[in-house]
């Protein structure tokens, strides 16, 4: 007899205890990975899971059909599932998976970054199956604003976090977060969208300083005084993904580029535009540097001095 697909599967118990658990006891039990359906094994297998399992048998928060937790993975999460989507359909969606560590894990431009331990790595993958245009940059917006509802939950963390062009979260001037958004589309429907998702939680990664490089922090050493475990904030994050999602797709982008805007720490700030390769390449060239005057649906930039909106670059402060 096959395991029902709604439910938690994760080689990690322990790290998830306060998010997955009943009557105080987490119903954990092993799992036998034959016993799963041959979908079900396909996505273990993608997003980094190897050997012994063990599932929580109990409803998954809604509307989350299905969630994976690995200890580490040595693959990114979200090349895994872009990849598994390419053959294969994931019936499970809404679905999320994380890892408790990391390697070959990146950003936007595949810069590579290391997922470390006590830190939240989250992918999540939604199948809206709606057209782009219906949709708007939404989905590009969408988990930093998700970020934004989790942490506002943590009413004493003593300053707003903000959004720093394009999807980097900050708290002051440091980036506790980052996050990605891939999307699989066919003809002009949006069918699938991969949202990579990075929280500093506990450890603050060693970055090399420079000009390009937006200082990075964690929420434990940034708000010591409140006690953030990855459990409680896993909740949360999920939570808010889920709202926002479905308020993309009954209500369109505007409100959430309207959040957007109004939680953007770039808005009114003398910046410097360069180049996406600035920082990596010796000729990467400044493209347009002045007060940032708008942010308009489709995230561009309008500077003052009447340029043409920028589209894309590597943003600095400049004041």
């Amino acid at each position: 007899m096959e395991i029902p697909e709604s439910l938690i599967i994760t080689d990690c118990p322990e790290a998830l205890r306060g998010f997955a658990e009943t009557d105080g006891q987490a119903g954990w039990e092993a799992a036998d990975l034959s016993r799963l359906t041959n979908g079900t094994r396909r996505t273990w297998q993608a997003v980094g899971g190897l050997g012994q399992a063990q599932i929580v048998r109990r409803p998954t928060p809604s509307p989350w059909r299905q969630i994976m937790a690995t200890g580490h993975s040595a693959v990114s999460q979200v090349d895994g599932l872009r990849e598994l989507l390419q053959t294969d359909a994931i019936q499970a969606t809404p679905f999320a998976c994380l890892a408790m560590t990391g390697d070959n894990f990146h950003g936007n431009r595949g810069r590579p970054w290391r997922a470390l331990e006590g830190n939240l790595h989250l992918t999540a993958l939604f199948s809206p199956n709606r057209p782009a245009h219906e949709l708007g940059l939404g989905l590009s917006m969408l988990p930093s604003l998700a970020v934004l509802d989790a942490l506002d939950q943590f009413d004493t963390l003593g300053q707003a976090p903000r959004i720093k062009w394009v999807n980097d979260v900050l708290l002051g001037n440091r980036k506790v977060s980052g996050v990605i958004t891939s999307t699989l589309t066919k003809g002009d429907c949006i069918e699938h969208a991969v949202l990579g998702i990075g929280i500093n939680v506990a450890t603050t990664p060693e970055l090399p300083s420079g000009k390009f490089v937006q200082p990075p922090g964690s929420l434990r050493e940034l708000a010591p005084d409140i006690l953030i475990t990855l459990p409680t904030i896993l909740a949360r994050l999920l939570e808010s993904l889920a709202k926002r999602h479905a308020q993309l797709l009954e209500h369109g982008p505007g409100a959430l580029h309207a959040d957007y805007v109004r939680r953007s720490c770039v808005i009114g700030r003398e910046v410097e535009i360069w180049e996406e390769t600035a920082g990596e390449r010796d000729d990467a060239q400044l493209i347009v540097a002045g007060r940032v005057e708008e942010i308009l649906p489709d995230l561009s930039l309008r500077l003052d001095g009447g340029a043409e909106p920028v589209r894309r670059g590597r943003l600095i402060f400049a004041d």
